[in-house]
C-alpha cells in the first residue's frame, strides 16, 4: 500500500512540475514574437490611405475566328446499265460494218465507243462551296496596374503614424500599446 501511496504520489509531483515549467515558459515565448504580456490594443484615426500600385505586363489570349470559302468534291459512280447498254449497242452498230476479222475489229471498237458515250453522259461529281469557321488564338500584352499594398497615415493621441498594410484598413487602425513601466 505504502509503495502504491508512493507511486501516485511522484507522478502527481512530475505533473506539477511539468505544468510549471509549461506556465514559466510561456512569457519567453511571447517575448520572442514581439508580444509582452503587458501589451494591449486600441484603435487609431486613418487619415490617409495610398494605394502602393505597380505596373506589371500580362500575357492576355485574344481569339480570332475568320471564314474561309472550303470546296468540297463528291464522286459519283457510273450507271453500270447505262454503261453496259451502250457498249451492247455499240457493238451491234459497229457489227454492221467491215466483214471478217475487220467484223470483228469494228464490234469491239463499237462497243469501247457505245459505253464510253453511255458514261460521258452521266455526272461524273459535284462541287460544294461552304463557308467554314476557323479560329486561332494569340497572345497580347498589356501592361495593368495591380496594388501590392496601402501606406496608412493614422493619429493616435495627437501623434502621426505611417505604416504599410497589405489590406485597406478603412477609418480606423488597431494598434498595439505598450506599457512599460519607467525604471528611474
Amino acid at each position: 500500500m505504502l509503495k502504491k501511496n508512493l507511486i501516485i504520489a511522484s507522478a502527481a509531483l512530475c505533473l506539477l512540475a511539468g505544468a510549471a515549467e509549461t506556465a514559466s515558459a510561456d512569457y519567453p515565448r511571447a517575448a520572442n514574437r514581439g508580444y509582452q504580456v503587458n501589451d494591449q490594443y486600441a484603435y487609431a484615426r486613418v487619415v490617409d490611405i495610398k494605394p502602393l500600385i505597380r505596373t506589371v505586363r500580362v500575357e492576355v489570349p485574344v481569339r480570332e475566328c475568320y471564314e474561309q470559302p472550303v470546296t468540297y468534291e463528291t464522286r459519283r459512280r457510273g450507271n453500270a446499265g447505262r454503261t453496259i447498254a451502250g457498249g451492247i449497242i455499240g457493238g451491234l452498230i459497229g457489227n454492221q460494218f467491215g466483214d471478217g476479222r475487220g467484223r470483228d475489229a469494228m464490234t469491239v471498237l463499237g462497243t469501247v465507243i457505245g459505253a464510253s458515250a453511255a458514261n460521258a453522259d452521266q455526272p461524273r461529281g459535284q462541287s460544294e462551296t461552304r463557308l467554314e469557321r476557323y479560329c486561332e488564338t494569340r497572345y497580347e500584352y498589356e501592361e495593368r496596374d495591380r496594388v501590392e499594398g496601402y501606406r496608412v497615415t493614422y493619429r493616435y493621441k495627437g501623434e502621426t503614424y505611417t505604416t504599410r498594410t497589405s489590406t485597406d484598413p478603412g477609418d480606423r487602425i488597431r494598434v498595439r500599446v505598450r506599457v512599460q513601466p519607467l525604471v528611474d
